[in-house]
This record gives structure tokens, C-alpha cells and sequence, in this order.
């Protein structure tokens, strides 16, 4: 069986579940979701809630199966690994370890965030088919749907500010990648494609639209409600092209869009003060960093 600890916002759980669903396939085996993280709240992470249930991904809950006794015999080990029974696989660095999907223990607990494609290369078929939204319940939604589909170039732009800004370790750690990036990334867009509508995602609205105003072709996509993080990432990958953040929520609406011929600028620095972190795997070949 693979176990994977789920926590923090959508974009890290979609990391979770795809490294956790290939080993699941390549074995299989069981996939269990450890959702103990959202019991509790943490004075240093932003409140999220668990949000994999908007997709059709088939996983079991690992507190409603009785093989959650297996999982916490573990914990009579030392570093909860028994192997070839038992082992716990925790995130030792940002980039692609390898040593993850050679491990061959019956049961593997899965501990970290695993934002590299490289983990999950060998089963994007299989994920694509389950990371499926459920429906668009919502007038709003249909109404940028509409407005993206019968665009000649769609292309999303994704502002990160909140915790970005407002948070004192995430400021430090991320922090807003800046508007230069943004005006350098959309020219470099509109030299490549004709007719772009730029459709801009933010947690930060108000903000966007006075920075944001020029004769580009904006569209500012205001959806509000307790899930408006899962509509607003359906929308953006139904764009042709993208502009992501330095965070893992755009990511994912640029990887979700299954266009052969989408272009997707990423910027180049992830992290604000972060020199050891080794981000070489991170972004798919085929994007551009700038």
C-alpha cells in the first residue's frame, strides 16, 4: 500500500497525490490519504482545507481502513521504516530524488511536497485521466468559460500576492516575484501568438486591476465562494497559454492544459532567499523561464 500525507493548499496536494498515485500504479497497490494535517490549525501555515475531492481520483481514506494499524505499527521502528515491510520516504531536497520510486517496500508512507514532474512522468496518462473536475456548479464560471473558449489565444495570468505578502515567513521565502517579470512575460507572449486575451487569476483583485491596466486585453476573473481556488484552476487550464507564479497552485493549471502547443512562462527565481534550494527540476522542459 502507498500512503500519502496530504497537507497544505491545492497545488501541494496535487504534488502529493501524483507521486503517491504513480507509485500506486507501478506496484499495484492501494493508495491511502493521510488527511491528519487538516485537524488541526498551525500558527506558521496558512488555513487550508483538503480539496482532492473535486477531482475523480480514487484513494481510500487511511483512518476508514483497517490497514491504518499496519501504517502505525511503524511508528515501533526506528524512523518508522522496517524494510522490506515498512517504509517511511521523506523529502531530503527541493529537486527529483530518485531513491523514491526504487523503493520497493510493502507498505511506503510518503512525507513532503515532491514538486517535480520527474516523480510522476511514467503515469501522466493515468493522472491526467483522474485529476478530472467533477462540474463548474457555478453562473460565473460558465460565463469565463464561455469568454475563454471563443478567444482566439487564451492565456492566464496568475498573481500570487496574499500570504506572499502579508505572511512573515512566506514573504521571505517567496514573496511576490514582481511586475517586471509579468510585463517581460507578456511580451514575450504576444511576440509568439496573435490575438492574446490574457485572463488574470489573484488572490490580490483589487490589486491586479490598477496594475494591470494597459491595452492589453485583459480579463479579470473574480469568482468568490468556499472552492473558488478549484474553479479558478479549471478555468486556467482550459487556456491556450500560460503565465504562472512562483507557486505550485499555477503550476498545476498550466500542467492540467493538455495543449500540445501551449506555451507556459515560468519565472526563473522560485525563491526569494532560498540559495540552496536546487529548483532544477521543478519546472517541465518545454516551459520558459524568464
Amino acid at each position: 500500500m502507498i500512503i500519502t500525507k496530504i497537507t497544505s493548499g491545492l497545488g501541494n496536494q496535487l504534488f502529493q497525490y501524483a507521486v503517491a498515485k504513480s507509485l500506486s500504479l507501478n506496484r499495484n497497490t492501494p493508495l491511502f490519504f493521510d488527511l491528519s494535517y487538516y485537524h488541526s490549525a498551525y500558527e506558521t501555515d496558512t488555513a487550508r482545507n483538503f480539496k482532492l475531492h473535486h477531482f475523480n481520483i480514487d484513494y481510500k481514506v487511511l483512518n476508514t481502513s483497517p490497514l491504518v494499524y499496519f501504517s502505525k505499527a511503524t511508528k515501533l521502528f526506528p524512523n518508522r521504516t522496517f524494510k522490506p515491510f515498512f517504509s517511511l520516504l521523506k523529502e531530503k531536497h527541493f529537486h527529483y530524488d530518485a531513491e523514491i520510486v526504487r523503493c520497493s517496500s510493502v507498505c511506503i508512507t510518503l512525507e513532503g511536497f515532491w514538486q517535480s514532474e520527474k516523480y510522476f512522468a511514467g503515469s501522466t496518462e493515468a493522472i491526467r485521466s483522474e485529476l478530472t473536475f467533477k462540474s463548474i456548479a457555478n453562473t460565473k464560471a460558465e460565463h469565463y468559460k464561455h469568454e475563454i473558449n471563443k478567444a482566439v489565444n487564451a492565456v492566464s495570468i496568475h498573481v500570487r500576492r496574499g500570504d506572499y505578502v502579508s505572511h512573515p515567513q512566506f514573504s521571505k521565502s517567496f514573496g511576490f516575484i514582481g511586475l517586471d517579470y509579468y510585463d517581460k512575460a507578456v511580451e514575450h507572449l504576444k511576440s509568439k501568438i496573435e490575438n492574446p486575451t490574457f485572463f488574470v487569476f489573484s488572490d490580490d483583485k483589487e490589486w491586479v486591476k490598477k496594475h494591470f491596466s494597459s491595452n492589453d486585453h485583459y480579463v479579470f476573473v473574480e469568482i468568490e465562494g468556499e472552492d473558488s481556488d478549484v474553479t479558478e484552476l479549471q478555468l486556467m487550464s482550459l487556456c491556450k497559454h500560460h503565465i504562472i507564479a512562483n507557486s505550485s497552485f499555477s503550476w498545476w493549471g498550466a500542467w492540467l492544459n493538455n495543449h500540445k502547443n501551449k506555451m507556459v512562462i515560468s519565472p526563473k527565481s522560485w525563491y526569494k532567499n532560498k540559495p540552496d534550494w536546487n529548483t532544477k527540476d521543478l519546472i517541465p522542459a518545454s516551459w520558459v523561464t524568464l
